[in-house]
């Protein structure tokens, strides 16, 4: 009887009643309505939506409105009836290859209320992840701060090579996990920038890449930077029968080269020297303090350092204790 209504009203051009029984009725049919109204054509289209809204053919709504040159009404549908459907909407539209203007269009016009890591999935899974660029960051400039958000955006930019250190190195809102992974077969460098921002969560994953990829002066500074005890007993540990690791002296030879010759923090300092002490690496201390208490640092007036020196000398290269007390030390 319902399905027999809706269509008598659609046959006399009662378009507001068809679409208040599709609205509300309970009790028809919805795979025998939703094929009379496609196959009726009516030139108002609400019937329909209400039918493929309420029972889940909205892949099918939008292969009909778009085909049959009804693109307003999905504006209609997704902005007024079911903004959290977009993602679906859009996903046809990709298969259907669709104006890219007519997705931004929507995009645009729904806003904040498409959800965000369903529409991100569907891009992604197309290949089509800049076609939400603008969107992304219409959504950011108006306060957004969800992961997704600013992880689609970051991915698109670092695609295009746009600000991609800037975004990485400043923007606090993506997770480094997602974007580190992301940027691995792109740049490994920018994968440390993303590794590097997650304050030690992610220290298994720059170590992985630091070896792969030979990033050991980015690793050392890393390291000194963080001044953790955990992460120096990882990177100075030996191999089997307390054999040393070739990436284990690639990165000594960078901390003492470089990384804690250019550091001014104290604190730094002292705990890399205390990593290199609990290492047991007496011939990489000395070379190390050597660098910073003899060769003019900030350093060289300490004389807790000196005094490390000299006693790690006594005990390394008794050589050299004579040339340390003659220097001044």
């Amino acid at each position: 009887m319902h399905l027999k209504y809706i269509q008598a009203a659609s046959q006399l051009g009662q378009f507001k009643e068809a679409e208040r029984v599709c609205r509300d009725s309970t009790v028809y049919d919805p795979v025998a309505v939703k094929n009379f109204l496609k196959d009726a054509k009516l030139a108002d289209p609400r019937p329909l939506i209400h039918v493929c809204d309420r029972h889940d053919f909205v892949e099918e709504l939008s292969e009909y409105l778009y085909t049959n040159g009804l693109v307003q009404y999905i504006e209609i549908y997704v902005t007024k009836v079911s903004p959290q459907k977009t993602p679906q909407v859009v996903g046809k539209l990709l298969e259907l290859d669709a104006n890219e203007d007519l997705i931004k269009k929507i995009l645009l016009s729904v806003g904040g209320a498409c959800p965000i890591d369903e529409m991100v999935t569907i891009a992604e899974s197309r290949n089509r992840l800049r076609l939400l660029q603008p969107w992304l960051e219409t959504r950011v400039a108006s306060g957004s701060i969800e992961p997704a958000t600013h992880n689609a955006l970051g991915k698109i930019y670092i695609s295009l090579n746009k600000d991609s250190k800037a975004f990485l190195t400043y923007n606090m809102f993506y997770e480094p996990q997602v974007l580190g992974q992301y940027c691995e077969s792109l740049d490994p460098s920018f994968a440390f920038l993303a590794y590097k921002k997650a304050n030690g969560e992610c220290d298994d994953d720059l170590i992985r890449i630091t070896n792969q990829h030979s990033l050991f002066r980015e690793m050392s500074r890393y390291c000194v930077e963080r001044m953790d005890g955990t992460l120096w007993e990882k990177v100075l540990q030996k191999g089997v029968g307390d054999s040393e690791l070739p990436e284990t002296r690639a990165l000594v030879d960078q901390v003492v080269d470089w990384a804690l010759p250019e550091s001014t923090n104290a604190d730094e300092v002292s705990a890399t020297v205390k990593a290199f002490l609990a290492a047991e690496l007496p011939g990489e201390l000395i070379s190390l303090l050597e660098r910073i208490v003899l060769q003019g640092s900030e350093f060289s007036e300490n004389k807790n350092l000196q005094n490390l020196l000299i006693l790690t000398a006594i005990q390394a290269a008794p050589g050299k204790v004579a040339e340390y007390i003659v220097s001044g030390c």
